[in-house]
Protein backbone atom coordinates (compact mmCIF):
# COMPACT_ATOMS: atom_id res chain seq x y z
CA UNK A 1 0.00 0.00 0.00
CA UNK A 2 1.63 3.46 -1.05
CA UNK A 3 2.31 5.45 2.18
CA UNK A 4 0.11 8.72 2.32
CA UNK A 5 1.19 11.78 1.03
CA UNK A 6 2.18 14.07 3.48
CA UNK A 7 -0.73 16.95 3.98
CA UNK A 8 0.56 20.23 3.47
CA UNK A 9 0.07 22.65 6.27
CA UNK A 10 -3.09 25.00 6.09
CA UNK A 11 -2.22 28.25 6.63
CA UNK A 12 -4.17 29.93 9.12
CA UNK A 13 -2.88 33.62 8.49
CA UNK A 14 -1.94 35.98 5.87
CA UNK A 15 1.16 37.11 7.53
CA UNK A 16 4.28 37.10 5.26
CA UNK A 17 6.53 34.45 6.33
CA UNK A 18 10.25 33.98 5.60
CA UNK A 19 9.09 30.87 3.87
CA UNK A 20 7.38 32.90 1.46
CA UNK A 21 10.57 35.43 0.55
CA UNK A 22 12.30 31.81 0.29
CA UNK A 23 10.02 30.53 -2.11
CA UNK A 24 10.07 33.54 -3.96
CA UNK A 25 13.68 34.16 -4.01
CA UNK A 26 14.39 30.35 -4.69
CA UNK A 27 16.51 30.48 -1.39
CA UNK A 28 16.84 28.28 1.37
CA UNK A 29 14.58 29.63 4.52
CA UNK A 30 17.73 30.17 6.60
CA UNK A 31 19.21 31.96 4.19
CA UNK A 32 16.71 34.45 4.04
CA UNK A 33 16.60 34.44 8.20
CA UNK A 34 20.28 35.33 8.10
CA UNK A 35 20.24 38.25 6.03
CA UNK A 36 16.90 39.69 7.44
CA UNK A 37 18.32 39.04 10.92
CA UNK A 38 21.66 40.87 10.10
CA UNK A 39 23.59 37.21 10.96
CA UNK A 40 25.72 37.17 7.88
CA UNK A 41 28.55 36.46 9.63
CA UNK A 42 27.79 32.91 9.65
CA UNK A 43 27.95 32.34 6.76
CA UNK A 44 28.92 34.14 3.22
CA UNK A 45 25.64 35.66 1.23
CA UNK A 46 26.64 37.72 -2.04
CA UNK A 47 25.67 41.26 -2.04
CA UNK A 48 23.51 40.39 -4.85
CA UNK A 49 21.37 37.84 -2.85
CA UNK A 50 21.48 40.30 -0.35
CA UNK A 51 19.39 42.63 -1.85
CA UNK A 52 17.20 40.58 -3.82
CA UNK A 53 15.83 39.02 -0.06
CA UNK A 54 15.50 42.47 0.94
CA UNK A 55 13.82 43.90 -1.99
CA UNK A 56 11.50 40.56 -1.75
CA UNK A 57 10.76 41.66 1.70
CA UNK A 58 9.58 45.27 1.16
CA UNK A 59 7.48 43.77 -1.55
CA UNK A 60 5.50 41.10 0.35
CA UNK A 61 5.44 43.56 3.29
CA UNK A 62 6.75 41.27 5.41
CA UNK A 63 6.95 41.77 9.56
CA UNK A 64 9.07 39.64 11.86
CA UNK A 65 7.21 37.42 14.41
CA UNK A 66 8.01 39.54 17.84
CA UNK A 67 6.53 36.62 19.83
CA UNK A 68 9.00 34.26 17.80
CA UNK A 69 11.97 36.51 17.87
CA UNK A 70 11.41 37.13 21.67
CA UNK A 71 11.72 33.29 22.53
CA UNK A 72 14.44 32.54 19.89
CA UNK A 73 16.83 35.32 21.67
CA UNK A 74 15.16 35.64 25.12
CA UNK A 75 14.43 39.34 24.51
CA UNK A 76 11.72 41.31 23.48
CA UNK A 77 13.24 44.29 21.94
CA UNK A 78 11.12 46.86 24.40
CA UNK A 79 12.73 49.64 25.95
CA UNK A 80 10.88 51.49 28.84
CA UNK A 81 10.51 55.12 29.04
CA UNK A 82 9.97 55.52 33.04
CA UNK A 83 7.94 58.86 34.05
CA UNK A 84 6.82 60.05 37.44
CA UNK A 85 3.62 60.22 37.36
CA UNK A 86 1.97 63.57 37.92
CA UNK A 87 -2.05 64.29 38.42
CA UNK A 88 -3.17 67.03 35.89
CA UNK A 89 -5.23 69.03 39.04
CA UNK A 90 -1.94 69.33 40.37
CA UNK A 91 -0.91 71.88 37.50
CA UNK A 92 -2.22 75.15 35.55
CA UNK A 93 -3.40 74.07 32.12
CA UNK A 94 0.64 75.82 31.14
CA UNK A 95 2.38 73.96 33.60
CA UNK A 96 0.21 70.23 32.12
CA UNK A 97 1.23 71.50 28.81
CA UNK A 98 5.11 71.76 29.74
CA UNK A 99 4.65 68.61 31.46
CA UNK A 100 3.96 66.76 28.15
CA UNK A 101 5.73 68.65 25.89
CA UNK A 102 8.72 67.57 28.15
CA UNK A 103 7.64 64.12 28.07
CA UNK A 104 6.81 64.22 24.56
CA UNK A 105 10.28 65.80 23.36
CA UNK A 106 11.71 62.95 25.12
CA UNK A 107 9.66 60.06 23.17
CA UNK A 108 10.11 61.77 20.18
CA UNK A 109 14.23 62.02 20.27
CA UNK A 110 14.28 58.98 21.60
CA UNK A 111 12.30 57.28 18.49
CA UNK A 112 14.21 59.36 15.98
CA UNK A 113 17.79 57.69 17.16
CA UNK A 114 18.82 55.74 13.57
CA UNK A 115 19.36 52.67 15.54
CA UNK A 116 16.04 52.73 17.49
CA UNK A 117 14.35 51.24 14.42
CA UNK A 118 14.47 47.87 15.75
CA UNK A 119 13.14 48.47 19.20
CA UNK A 120 9.34 49.68 20.38
CA UNK A 121 8.71 51.91 23.21
CA UNK A 122 6.82 51.64 25.99
CA UNK A 123 5.83 54.19 28.47
CA UNK A 124 6.24 53.35 32.00
CA UNK A 125 3.79 55.90 34.10
CA UNK A 126 5.36 55.55 37.60
CA UNK A 127 3.39 56.40 40.55
CA UNK A 128 5.63 57.29 43.33
CA UNK A 129 3.88 57.78 46.60
CA UNK A 130 5.09 58.55 50.01
CA UNK A 131 3.33 55.09 51.95
CA UNK A 132 4.54 52.77 49.20
CA UNK A 133 7.92 51.84 47.99
CA UNK A 134 8.32 50.82 44.07
CA UNK A 135 8.24 46.94 44.08
CA UNK A 136 10.54 44.93 41.24
CA UNK A 137 7.50 43.96 39.79
CA UNK A 138 6.40 47.61 38.73
CA UNK A 139 9.47 48.19 36.77
CA UNK A 140 8.55 45.44 34.39
CA UNK A 141 11.28 43.44 33.88
CA UNK A 142 10.03 40.59 32.76
CA UNK A 143 8.65 42.54 29.52
CA UNK A 144 11.41 45.43 28.89
CA UNK A 145 14.97 44.72 27.74
CA UNK A 146 15.95 47.73 29.97
CA UNK A 147 14.61 51.41 31.20
CA UNK A 148 15.42 54.87 30.66
CA UNK A 149 14.46 56.40 33.75
CA UNK A 150 13.74 59.78 33.81
CA UNK A 151 12.87 62.56 36.64
CA UNK A 152 14.90 60.74 39.77
CA UNK A 153 13.42 61.29 43.17
CA UNK A 154 15.34 61.39 46.02
CA UNK A 155 12.24 59.88 48.43
CA UNK A 156 11.65 57.10 45.98
CA UNK A 157 15.26 54.78 44.65
CA UNK A 158 13.69 51.27 44.49
CA UNK A 159 15.24 51.60 40.67
CA UNK A 160 18.75 51.42 42.13
CA UNK A 161 18.23 48.05 43.18
CA UNK A 162 16.17 46.49 40.02
CA UNK A 163 18.87 48.05 37.60
CA UNK A 164 21.18 44.60 36.81
CA UNK A 165 23.44 43.74 33.72
CA UNK A 166 20.43 41.39 33.64
CA UNK A 167 18.34 44.33 33.20
CA UNK A 168 19.61 47.40 32.93
CA UNK A 169 18.94 50.77 33.74
CA UNK A 170 20.04 54.12 32.30
CA UNK A 171 18.94 57.37 34.26
CA UNK A 172 18.17 60.50 32.61
CA UNK A 173 19.46 62.50 35.85
CA UNK A 174 21.94 62.85 38.11
CA UNK A 175 21.72 61.10 41.62
CA UNK A 176 24.76 60.88 44.00
CA UNK A 177 23.57 57.28 45.09
CA UNK A 178 22.96 56.20 41.34
CA UNK A 179 26.21 57.36 39.83
CA UNK A 180 27.73 54.29 41.64
CA UNK A 181 25.43 52.02 40.71
CA UNK A 182 24.03 52.84 36.80
CA UNK A 183 25.60 55.10 34.00
CA UNK A 184 23.64 58.36 34.31
CA UNK A 185 23.05 60.83 31.91
CA UNK A 186 22.23 64.50 32.30
CA UNK A 187 23.61 68.18 32.21
CA UNK A 188 25.27 69.08 35.19
CA UNK A 189 22.70 70.98 36.86
CA UNK A 190 24.81 71.87 40.01
CA UNK A 191 26.63 73.54 38.01
CA UNK A 192 24.62 75.42 35.51
CA UNK A 193 22.52 76.67 38.16
CA UNK A 194 25.83 78.22 39.93
CA UNK A 195 26.63 79.53 36.34
CA UNK A 196 23.34 81.40 36.25
CA UNK A 197 23.30 83.12 39.24
CA UNK A 198 26.74 84.15 38.93
CA UNK A 199 25.04 85.65 35.81
CA UNK A 200 22.82 87.88 37.92
CA UNK A 201 26.02 88.71 40.55
CA UNK A 202 27.55 89.83 37.29
CA UNK A 203 24.83 92.28 36.84
CA UNK A 204 25.53 93.80 40.64
CA UNK A 205 22.81 91.62 41.97
CA UNK A 206 23.18 90.55 45.35
CA UNK A 207 20.01 90.11 46.97
CA UNK A 208 18.81 86.82 45.05
CA UNK A 209 15.67 85.13 45.74
CA UNK A 210 15.75 81.51 44.56
CA UNK A 211 12.18 79.62 44.36
CA UNK A 212 11.56 76.29 44.14
CA UNK A 213 8.41 74.53 43.15
CA UNK A 214 6.51 72.92 45.64
CA UNK A 215 5.88 69.98 44.16
CA UNK A 216 9.08 69.04 42.57
CA UNK A 217 11.17 70.03 45.56
CA UNK A 218 11.75 66.39 46.56
CA UNK A 219 13.19 65.66 42.85
CA UNK A 220 17.37 65.55 42.52
CA UNK A 221 17.79 67.92 39.94
CA UNK A 222 16.06 71.15 42.06
CA UNK A 223 18.16 69.93 44.90
CA UNK A 224 21.03 70.38 42.36
CA UNK A 225 19.52 74.01 40.98
CA UNK A 226 19.52 74.95 44.44
CA UNK A 227 23.14 73.36 45.29
CA UNK A 228 24.53 75.41 42.59
CA UNK A 229 22.33 78.81 43.73
CA UNK A 230 24.36 78.39 47.25
CA UNK A 231 27.86 77.42 45.73
CA UNK A 232 27.56 80.95 43.52
CA UNK A 233 26.52 82.87 46.33
CA UNK A 234 29.67 81.49 48.86
CA UNK A 235 32.14 81.69 46.03
CA UNK A 236 31.03 85.42 45.75
CA UNK A 237 31.15 86.09 49.28
CA UNK A 238 27.56 86.76 49.41
CA UNK A 239 25.47 85.52 52.50
CA UNK A 240 23.70 82.64 51.70
CA UNK A 241 20.46 83.27 53.59
CA UNK A 242 17.49 80.62 54.37
CA UNK A 243 15.54 83.28 54.29
CA UNK A 244 15.76 83.85 50.52
CA UNK A 245 14.64 80.38 50.01
CA UNK A 246 11.14 79.44 49.46
CA UNK A 247 9.31 76.59 48.25
CA UNK A 248 5.95 77.95 46.05
CA UNK A 249 2.99 75.99 44.27
CA UNK A 250 3.15 76.54 40.48
CA UNK A 251 -0.28 78.21 40.58
CA UNK A 252 -1.05 81.82 39.10
CA UNK A 253 -2.86 82.76 42.48
CA UNK A 254 -0.21 80.94 44.78
CA UNK A 255 2.95 83.06 43.15
CA UNK A 256 0.92 86.22 43.74
CA UNK A 257 0.41 85.37 47.11
CA UNK A 258 3.49 85.02 47.93
CA UNK A 259 4.83 88.20 46.68
CA UNK A 260 1.95 90.20 48.45
CA UNK A 261 2.89 88.70 51.48
CA UNK A 262 7.22 88.57 50.78
CA UNK A 263 8.84 90.96 53.97
CA UNK A 264 11.73 92.23 52.63
CA UNK A 265 10.29 92.46 49.09
CA UNK A 266 12.06 95.97 48.64
CA UNK A 267 15.48 94.71 49.26
CA UNK A 268 15.18 92.18 46.40
CA UNK A 269 17.34 92.63 43.04
CA UNK A 270 16.86 89.20 41.26
CA UNK A 271 14.72 86.01 41.61
CA UNK A 272 16.44 82.59 40.31
CA UNK A 273 13.26 79.97 39.74
CA UNK A 274 14.46 76.66 39.34
CA UNK A 275 11.59 76.10 36.38
CA UNK A 276 10.96 79.00 33.73
CA UNK A 277 6.81 77.93 34.25
CA UNK A 278 7.41 79.65 38.39
CA UNK A 279 9.65 82.42 36.56
CA UNK A 280 6.86 83.28 33.88
CA UNK A 281 4.00 83.53 36.86
CA UNK A 282 6.81 85.86 38.65
CA UNK A 283 6.21 88.90 36.20
CA UNK A 284 2.66 89.50 36.75
CA UNK A 285 3.35 90.30 40.72
CA UNK A 286 6.23 91.69 40.56
CA UNK A 287 4.95 94.27 38.13
CA UNK A 288 1.87 94.61 40.08
CA UNK A 289 4.43 96.08 43.11
CA UNK A 290 6.03 98.53 40.98
CA UNK A 291 9.27 96.59 39.93
CA UNK A 292 10.78 96.54 36.49
CA UNK A 293 12.47 93.72 35.07
CA UNK A 294 15.09 93.77 34.53
CA UNK A 295 15.85 97.58 35.98
CA UNK A 296 14.52 96.68 39.27
CA UNK A 297 14.37 92.79 39.68
CA UNK A 298 16.56 90.57 37.06
CA UNK A 299 14.66 87.37 36.72
CA UNK A 300 16.07 84.06 35.53
CA UNK A 301 14.13 80.47 35.19
CA UNK A 302 15.72 76.49 34.13
CA UNK A 303 14.96 74.38 31.19
CA UNK A 304 14.80 77.03 28.57
CA UNK A 305 11.24 75.89 27.54
CA UNK A 306 8.85 77.50 24.98
CA UNK A 307 7.64 79.62 27.55
CA UNK A 308 10.19 81.84 27.35
CA UNK A 309 10.44 83.35 24.72
CA UNK A 310 6.49 84.01 24.84
CA UNK A 311 6.63 86.35 27.80
CA UNK A 312 7.21 90.07 28.43
CA UNK A 313 10.45 90.60 29.18
CA UNK A 314 11.45 87.29 27.66
CA UNK A 315 12.81 84.81 29.92
CA UNK A 316 16.66 84.35 30.36
CA UNK A 317 16.94 80.39 31.54
CA UNK A 318 19.02 77.50 31.21
CA UNK A 319 18.94 75.24 28.18
CA UNK A 320 18.19 71.76 28.73
CA UNK A 321 19.83 69.33 26.26
CA UNK A 322 16.71 67.16 25.57
CA UNK A 323 17.86 65.74 22.13
CA UNK A 324 21.53 65.07 23.07
CA UNK A 325 20.65 63.76 26.43
CA UNK A 326 17.67 61.01 24.92
CA UNK A 327 20.43 60.17 21.91
CA UNK A 328 23.07 59.48 24.27
CA UNK A 329 20.74 57.64 26.64
CA UNK A 330 19.65 55.54 23.73
CA UNK A 331 23.32 55.12 22.19
CA UNK A 332 24.27 54.03 25.44
CA UNK A 333 21.78 51.49 26.34
CA UNK A 334 20.95 50.04 22.61
CA UNK A 335 25.20 49.17 22.90
CA UNK A 336 24.85 47.76 26.43
CA UNK A 337 22.11 45.26 25.27
CA UNK A 338 24.11 44.10 22.09
CA UNK A 339 27.12 43.33 24.08
CA UNK A 340 29.30 46.20 22.71
CA UNK A 341 30.02 47.91 26.27
CA UNK A 342 29.66 46.56 29.91
CA UNK A 343 27.02 48.04 32.03
CA UNK A 344 29.46 50.55 34.18
CA UNK A 345 28.32 53.21 36.42
CA UNK A 346 28.97 56.55 36.19
CA UNK A 347 27.94 60.35 35.14
CA UNK A 348 28.00 61.33 31.44
CA UNK A 349 27.53 65.33 31.38
CA UNK A 350 25.42 66.85 28.47
CA UNK A 351 27.48 70.38 28.05
CA UNK A 352 24.85 73.04 27.73
CA UNK A 353 24.49 76.93 28.24
CA UNK A 354 22.76 79.92 29.76
CA UNK A 355 20.49 81.57 27.53
CA UNK A 356 20.25 85.04 27.80
CA UNK A 357 17.32 87.61 27.33
CA UNK A 358 15.80 90.10 27.92
CA UNK A 359 14.28 89.40 31.67
CA UNK A 360 17.75 89.85 33.00
CA UNK A 361 19.32 92.03 30.50
CA UNK A 362 17.16 94.97 28.74
CA UNK A 363 19.96 95.70 26.28
CA UNK A 364 18.58 92.21 24.29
Amino acid sequence: MAAAKKKKRRRTSDRVTLEDIAQKCNVSKATVSRVLNDHLNEFPVSEEMIQRVKSAADELDYRPNRLARAIRSQRTHLIGLSCIHIDSKDLTPDAEADDNLNLGQFTNMILSHPDFKEYDLVIHDRLETPDRPLRPSDFKTDLLDGLIYLTPSNDHTEFLDVASKAFPVVLLGQLAAAEEKMPCIDMNNRKMARLATEHLIGLGRKNILMLIPEKMRHISCIQDRLKGYRDALSKNGIEVRDGLVHSVRSLKGHVNDFFADLSGFGEIDAVFCATDDLAAFCIAPLKARGRRIPEDIALMGFNDSLICEHTSPPLSSVRRPVKEQAHAAVDLLLKILKKEIPYEPGFHEIQTEVVIRESTDGNR
